[in-house]
């Protein structure tokens, strides 16, 4: 090849390559304007509820074996239980 080519060649996958890029940015744009439209008109942007997680205080928790022994031990720690 001569370099005259060579450079025409070079300059037509720079120009090339340049319009591809544009495309899918143009592309990705659309789709993502698109996609936010889809969400607010089916709700689809809101999150669903998180479950909570419920933690006793260590002193309400009652295991559920050997039940006597946790009650005389707290009875005798924090005094008479109602």
């Amino acid at each position: 090849m001569s370099s005259e080519a060579c450079v025409g060649f070079m300059a037509v996958v720079a120009v090339s390559s340049s319009v591809v890029f544009l495309a899918h940015q143009l592309h990705r744009r659309l789709t993502t304007d698109y996609m936010k439209k889809i969400e607010l008109i089916y709700g689809y942007d809101q999150k669903p509820p998180t479950k909570k997680k419920v933690r006793f205080a260590p002193d309400v928790i009652e295991p559920s074996t050997n039940n006597k022994e946790y009650r005389r031990r707290h009875v005798a720690a924090f005094g008479q239980v109602h």
